[in-house]
């Protein structure tokens, strides 16, 4: 290969390794699914599948974050989970469905690398420790699901919203971003009226400036200690997920 190349592949590499489970894969899962790698933009309310039909790329995001949201009859939607730089939007999928169970939607813009299901698929069953990741992935998956079950239940909008917000901004990889509140009522599961007061209460403590749908996040210490420790236990089931490094 020559340098030129070289150095081509090497920043492609970093770039898709913003991603951190991509970037927890080891060279020769990194390399099998390399070839397979687009980066691309994630559009704020893009829609990138509808439930019911097939997804055919799975989403790492760089920056931003997916929402994966439940149809209900009335025409409604409501959050069922988040994805962001450290996961994957399309496990399902990549798992075997035939089609989406869930409407997955650009909540908060940014960019990912995106790659189709079929070696996603593949990958799987030719690499132990490609499912060994997947796996670690699943569990923390599934106590944020979890997680949010109990939020849900037992904590104040206030809580659920300080919540949902540090997790918008670790994600977002940024202090600003664009968050309708017709939007966020639907991630929270309340009406909008609900959100709208929270919006103001947060605005008068310093902790978030809110104007034409873009929140600007400008304590985040405050928002931690409004927060429930679902904030936090939800951050330590992803962060167990890259605590060993990747092999060379």
């Amino acid at each position: 290969m020559q340098f030129a190349q070289l150095m081509v592949r090497n920043s492609n590499v970093i770039v898709h390794r913003a991603n951190a489970l991509l970037a927890a894969l080891n060279a020769d899962d990194f390399a099998r699914l390399e070839r397979h790698m687009r980066v691309v933009p994630l559009a704020h309310q893009q829609v990138l599948a509808d439930a019911g039909h097939e997804l055919e790329d799975a989403y790492f995001p760089h920056s931003g974050a997916i929402s994966l949201m439940a149809a209900m009859r009335e025409g409604g939607y409501a959050e069922i989970t988040t994805v962001g730089p450290e996961g994957v939007a399309g496990l399902e999928e990549m798992l075997g469905a035939a089609a989406m169970p869930s409407r997955v939607l650009v909540q908060v813009a940014g960019v990912g690398t995106r790659i189709p299901i079929r070696p996603l698929r593949a990958a799987l069953e030719q690499s132990a420790t490609f499912r060994a990741l997947t796996h670690r992935y699943i569990r923390a998956t599934f106590v944020q699901l979890g997680q949010s079950v109990a939020c849900n239940g037992l904590h104040s909008v206030e809580q659920r919203f300080a919540r949902w917000l540090l997790m918008a901004h670790d994600r977002a990889r940024r202090d600003t971003f664009d968050l309708t509140q017709a939007l966020l009522a639907e991630m929270l599961g309340v009406h909008r009226p609900s959100v709208t007061v929270v919006a103001r209460m947060m605005q008068s403590a310093g902790l978030i400036r809110y104007s034409r749908g873009v929140i600007t996040v400008t304590n985040r210490k405050g928002l931690e200690a409004t927060s429930c420790e679902c904030y936090g236990v939800v951050r330590r089931a992803f962060q167990e997920i890259f605590a060993g490094r990747r092999e060379a």
